[in-house]
């Protein structure tokens, strides 16, 4: 294992010393070693780095690089602390970036206001809603990729027994600040349940905390310091700083409660180098820059699918056997393959809403499980009056602890929000419910997420995709497309079914990973003005807004057939769904948006 793994403050503190003067530099090219020495450029090298999302942080090596999935779910201040030191015995400067606490065994020296520097902190946790597939995807390609690196390593041994074990030793010389005591064995202690009030795990969907996930506090450098924002997805590669000696919780439960500053036993600290944004997260794209060239998402999109119409069927196969309905099944896959590509007049184009109606079910689970399959963040969120009116929906700010405190609609880009109203009956919501319901209008209308600052609300930008499932229409009334359900009698052929699906899943990616260009030639434009007078003439409640659902539905159904031209042959089809939409809303007695 490199050093740069195993011990990555040794190798800072030699880069620091090769570069000192009467004036130490707070930057010394140490970010651009680990990104040179690692050819973390390949996707490969970089996943060969241990990830804190697919073990328990006491299972990794303190004070080593790691590699971290997350969602920013609070941006604290900026801190101030002492960054450089005089070794008074030595006499020579040392750092303590990337670090949580002093360098041990040295005579220090405070150097007062020239010592200091300032760093970002963040509080970020696992990006809430990631699918069991994703994980599996993401945790699938480290053990590949470390497979590989070991098999490269026993060759290159083969060839060359004179092995530097120092490149094999734990990072002891990295962790000078723990003090070495002798281990003894001893049984081990049940894990304490953790519990996000009492020990400051803020996770924005709550039952994700009881499956052992890790919350970090991200400290961040330089250019990278006061450059995230908040819900915003990332990957930071960085050194754990974890106390072992405070490990186990439970014979601790009176220690002082601090939002910011909880234990490293509980919430590690990750000193960031590397710094990599995850828009629409996708763990079958790889995110380095030489993989994001637009000409080779292109080139990926028009040839790498092979059998497009493979990955197409398995995904409406997939829909189809939880709706039993192939034109609901379209209209979800539409909605899976939508994202924002613009702007105009406050209106988000390519956003739309979709609510399924007529659900016979008293939950949406079986839809959930599907959709879960095919994209890499979903969320299931049950809407009743009693939920609304009992649970944390937006975030709040807490200015006695001084923190952001989660609510269940802090998710992240990308993610598929099905929001079901199976269950949900007349009753009163009270003045939580009410605030509820406002946040959803802004996340469904508006694509913003409210966040809760006592008088007055806060507006982040969140682009995610919403489908209400309700046994007659929404309640709410939110949804732009509503589809009533009518089951058929469908088969479906799940052996093709499983045979399409990671083809299926990667046909999703292509489209949402980045706006996709996409076009309507002028006599198709012409035909689109014709046709929407003619509906609106058919059906006189057809309102302005259709113009806008009708081209992103258009657009979003042309990407899942590999096209980004708009044909006279697509939209007839895309017209006919629609007609057969508006036919069964005027069945239904469903008044049309």
């Amino acid at each position: 294992m490199a050093r740069e793994i195993s011990n990555p403050l040794g190798v800072i503190d030699e880069l620091f010393a090769r570069c000192t003067g009467d004036k130490p530099p707070s930057e010394w090219q140490e970010k651009a070693h680990f990104v040179k020495t690692l050819e973390l450029e390949n996707e490969e090298n970089f996943a060969r780095v241990p990830c804190l999302n697919d073990v328990l942080a006491e299972e990794i090596p303190p004070f080593s690089l790691v590699r971290y999935r997350c969602l920013v779910q609070d941006v604290f201040e900026p801190e101030l602390y002492s960054m450089l030191l005089l070794d008074r015995e030595a006499q020579r400067f040392v750092t303590t970036k990337y670090r949580e606490t002093l360098p041990g065994g040295k005579d220090l020296q405070d150097l007062g206001r020239n010592g200091l520097g300032t760093r970002g902190a963040y509080y970020c946790v696992p990006l809430p809603g990631e699918t069991p597939w994703a994980k599996a995807a993401a945790a699938a390609g480290r053990t590949a990729a470390a497979s590989a690196g070991q098999s490269q390593a026993r060759t290159k041994r083969s060839r060359d027994e004179d092995v530097d074990m120092a490149d094999m030793e734990p990072a002891a010389e990295a962790a000078p600040q723990v003090s070495q005591k002798p281990r003894q064995k001893q049984a081990p202690v049940p894990t304490p349940a953790r519990n996000s009030d009492s020990f400051g795990l803020n996770f924005p969907l709550p039952w994700e905390e009881d499956q052992r996930a890790t919350a970090c506090i991200v400290k961040l450098y330089d250019e990278d310091a006061e450059s995230l924002r908040l819900c915003e997805s990332i990957e930071i590669l960085g050194v754990l700083c974890v106390d072992p000696s405070m490990a186990n919780l439970g014979d601790a439960p009176s220690w002082p409660y601090d939002a910011r500053s909880p234990s490293t036993a509980l919430v590690p600290r990750l000193h960031g180098l590397v710094v990599r944004r995850l828009p629409f997260y996708h763990p079958a794209l790889p995110f380095s820059p030489a993989f994001l060239s637009e000409a080779r998402l292109a080139q990926a999109y028009q040839r790498g699918l092979g059998g497009l119409q493979q990955a197409r069927s398995a995904a409406i196969g997939l829909l189809q056997q939880s709706l039993k309905d192939p034109l609901a099944a379209e209209y979800v896959l539409a909605l899976l393959a939508s994202r924002v590509y613009g702007h105009t007049s406050g209106m988000a184009l390519g956003q739309w809403s979709l609510n399924i109606s007529h659900w016979p079910e008293d939950t949406a689970k079986s839809l959930h499980g599907a959709v879960s399959q095919l994209v890499p963040l979903a969320a299931h969120l049950p809407l009743t009056a009693e939920t609304l009116s009992g649970g944390r929906w937006k975030p709040r700010k807490d200015f006695e602890a001084n923190r952001l405190v989660a609510g269940k609609l802090q998710l992240a880009p990308g993610t598929t929000v099905l929001l079901d109203e199976a269950q949900m009956a007349q009753g009163t919501l009270n003045e939580v419910g009410v605030r509820a319901a406002q946040a959803l209008n802004s996340l469904v209308t508006d694509q913003t997420l409210q966040c809760d600052f006592n008088s007055y609300d806060v507006p982040i930008p969140l682009e995610v995709n919403c489908l209400f499932v309700s046994k007659g229409v929404s309640i709410l009334k939110l949804a732009d497309v509503v589809v009533p359900l009518q089951p058929q009698n469908v088969t479906t052929d799940m052996a093709s079914v499983g045979a399409g699906l990671d083809a299926a899943r990667f046909l999703l990616a292509l489209i949402t990973r980045q706006a996709r260009p996409f076009s309507m030639p002028e006599e198709v434009t012409a035909r689109f003005s014709e046709d929407f007078a003619q509906i609106r003439q058919e059906h006189q409640d057809v309102g302005q807004r259709t113009v806008h659902v009708w081209r992103s539905l258009a657009r979003a159904v042309c990407l899942t057939h590999g096209e980004e031209v708009l044909s006279l042959e697509r939209w007839n089809s895309v017209l006919a769904m629609e007609r057969e939409r508006l036919r069964r809303m005027t069945e239904s007695g469903i008044q049309m948006a």
